[in-house]
């Protein structure tokens, strides 16, 4: 598991760290709304919908920091730490490859944990599938959270998959790193992002109570999160494909 104290909680520990998240979420036009249902204290299980390459998770761990004092745990592909270097970037964020036992450690100890369980998939969109969520059945999210006793708290993210136009993948060089098809890297029409507000919707927390051995209990709340981050996204894509 990563150190306790990350370089991340050191920058976030002093007023010239604060000011440059509050820059950085300020340069990325990028607003959390719903802030109050964040939990200030205890564990609480952060759910999100992911960007073009996870990029989006560099605007919300900037407003969560100066909007909560708190600086969230990421629960990050594994695939990612047999990239040379990538690893100790990684552990300066605080960051932890997502396996359950750990994220229910983290949660335990009172940790803001943060999770996109369509991972991979979600963050490897073309933009004709802009906002739909590539979470498939995955349930793990829900069991740990029941397992740790902790709130699931659905933060639906908007702007995010308008940063870039992705028509195409790349077929070689994600299936040689990752194995299959699922890895196919995709290809941007430009190098530079758009200029769009990122807007970070904090929706009402989920209850988690239940036996997380329970399959009709997991899929309530695997279900529950669903809908929740699909109230925001649903209606936002219908109204950018009517643009």
């Amino acid at each position: 598991m990563a150190p306790s104290t990350s370089l991340l909680q050191k920058i976030a520990a002093t007023r010239a760290g604060l000011r440059l998240l509050n820059g950085l979420a300020g340069g990325a036009r990028a607003t959390l709304i719903g802030e109050q249902n964040l939990p200030r204290q205890g564990g609480a299980l952060v759910v999100g919908n992911h960007a073009l390459g996870g990029l989006d998770a560099f605007p919300l761990t900037a407003l969560l920091i100066v909007h909560t004092g708190r600086v969230p745990r990421f629960l990050a592909e594994r695939n990612l730490w047999r990239i040379p270097g990538l690893s100790v970037l990684l552990a300066a964020a605080g960051a932890i490859p997502g396996a359950p036992d750990a994220a229910t450690r983290l949660l335990v100890a009172g940790e803001l944990v943060c999770v996109y369980p369509g991972g991979i998939d979600d963050s490897f969109k073309l933009t004709s599938e802009a906002y739909t969520l590539k979470w498939g059945s995955r349930a793990g999210f829900a069991r740990v959270a029941m397992r740790a006793g902790v709130p699931i708290v659905p933060v639906a993210a908007t702007g995010i998959d308008e940063l870039f136009e992705v028509k195409r993948r790349e077929h070689r060089l994600g299936r040689w790193f990752g194995g299959s098809e699922r890895y196919d890297v995709p290809v941007p029409e430009t190098l530079f992002p758009r200029r769009v507000p990122l807007d970070y919707h904090v929706l009402q927390p989920i209850d988690t109570s239940g036996d997380p051995a329970d399959g009709a209990a997991v899929e309530r709340v695997r279900a529950a999160t669903v809908a929740a981050m699909e109230s925001v996204l649903v209606p936002y894509r219908a109204r950018l494909h009517h643009r």
